[in-house]
């Protein structure tokens, strides 16, 4: 059986030519240059009206007031005209300036919100925003991986958006790009960055990777790989990374009782909190997230599931989830301005039942698979067709073993999903940090297609 890391490496590597082919030099210059900007990607702050927008200490707007944020400073603007490479990506300004460009006819206008002329020409602007969106789910890589980069502080700069002002505008912009969406690649960028907006009021498992493998690199560098505490950190770096389960919260915490002087250190709280939150999910938020958006069905289930858990009711769940992640992205099925709420029932659904999954010590029977393959295509991975034909093949299969058989194949084609989804903005991204191919390992082992991994090796043999 292909490990998942046989996969990853061979997806990996065809990343890296697809990179090679797309050499630009402008490009890498002009990013470059970033470096100079002490805000990275960003300009002046900026207070939008409906009718003017002016520097936070310049006064007030005219108009109805919009919001604050700070729009791409001129660098960051010549990316997106010459390269249409997009960095400086807040739901703010980007949502603000594609209903300007297109529904106003002027990306720079100052005017009233228009949703509903966003959602009517959706499909009009889809590929220019899936352009944008490629690039906003990979700059938020960039910046959790490259955290002392001049991209990654121009993020930390207050005034650059009001969260508050975020989390308004991430639901506008997943209603309009959701109501847009005609490909199951689109819906799978539109699943990534949902999952880290504001909007999904948790942290996603790759930024908690990313931070303990930045330790562990640091820790290296000072003390080198043989010293104790930076073999301890390797050993928390690998359960977070490819054996993830509730205990290497205890882990964690042995680690710090060891070696107080971490007692109080930002990052391995960050991580910690990262793991508790995640470890906290339960059928009661899945339930409650349902209701928002009248689904009694994936409600009535849930409840069941809070008063007690079972593989049955996991797989009922997940076909709901699957089900309703079709209804998404067919058009008509569910009303624009519901399209967020409804994504986020799915995230937490992914995030319950992949908890579920992980916490088991054994698998001896195909029902394990038959939740994965429906959280794999609830969260984008596989398209439909295929969703179809394997989700087909586990239920008929004999046992967990030739259930498990599957998942090679399944997990290959899902990457193969998600290099597609994210071309061509992963070839540029190469190019201006080759390091940009961890991308896809990262993603997936975020993603159910680590839970499917992890099941194979717990079949009962």
């Amino acid at each position: 059986m292909k490990s998942l890391s046989k996969i990853l490496t061979l997806a990996t590597a065809l990343t890296l030519v697809g990179a090679h082919a797309f050499a630009n030099p402008d490009l890498v210059k002009t990013f470059k240059s970033l470096e100079t900007k002490s805000k990275g990607p960003f300009g002046l702050n900026m207070l939008q009206g409906s009718r003017s927008k002016i520097g936070v200490l310049n006064g007030s707007p005219s108009g109805s007031f919009q919001f604050q944020a700070a729009y791409r400073n001129e660098i960051a603007q010549k990316l997106a005209d010459t390269h249409k490479f997009y960095v400086g990506n807040l739901f703010t300004t980007n949502y603000y300036e594609l209903m300007g460009e297109y529904v106003y006819g002027n990306r720079d206008s100052s005017h009233d919100l228009n949703h509903q002329g966003m959602a009517n020409i959706a499909s009009q602007i889809m590929p220019k925003a899936e352009i944008i969106v490629q690039h906003w789910v990979l700059e938020k890589h960039y910046v959790h991986a490259n955290q002392n980069s001049p991209l990654a502080r121009g993020f930390r700069v207050r005034g650059i958006s009001g969260s508050e002002f975020e989390v308004e505008y991430a639901r506008y912009f997943l209603n309009f790009f959701l109501t847009g969406v005609q490909t199951d690649q689109q819906y799978l960028t539109a699943s990534l960055l949902a999952k880290g907006s504001p909007v999904a009021a948790s942290n996603s498992l790759e930024r908690a990777r990313n931070l303990i493998a930045q330790q562990y690199d640091q820790s290296v560098l000072s003390r080198g790989e043989k010293d104790p505490l930076t073999r301890r950190l390797y050993a928390l770096r690998n359960a977070i990374h490819n054996q993830l389960s509730q205990s290497v919260i205890g882990q964690i915490d042995a680690f710090v009782r060891d070696y107080p002087q971490y007692r109080n250190d930002s990052t391995i709280t960050e991580i910690r909190s990262i793991l508790v939150a995640y470890y906290a999910v339960s059928a009661k938020r899945v339930a409650e997230a349902a209701q928002k958006i009248g689904a009694a069905n994936i409600v009535a289930v849930a409840n069941q599931l809070q008063a007690g858990g079972n593989m049955a009711g996991f797989v009922q769940l997940s076909q709901l989830v699957a089900d309703l992640r079709t209804q998404l992205t067919t058009p008509g099925a569910i009303a624009w301005e519901k399209k967020t709420e409804t994504l986020l029932v799915l995230n937490a659904a992914s995030q319950y039942l992949n908890k579920e999954l992980n916490v088991l010590k054994s698998v001896s029977g195909k029902e394990a698979f038959q939740v994965v393959v429906n959280l794999i295509y609830s969260e984008g991975f596989l398209i439909k067709d295929n969703w179809e034909y394997f989700a087909g093949e586990i239920a008929n299969s004999a046992d967990a073993s030739a259930a498990g058989a599957q998942m090679p194949d399944i997990i290959g084609i899902a990457s193969d999903t998600l290099t597609q989804a994210f071309s061509p903005a992963l070839d540029q991204w190469l190019i201006v940090e080759p390091k940009m191919q961890y991308f896809i390992d990262n993603t997936i082992k975020s993603s159910s297609l680590n839970t499917a991994s992890l099941l194979t090796e717990k079949i009962k043999r």
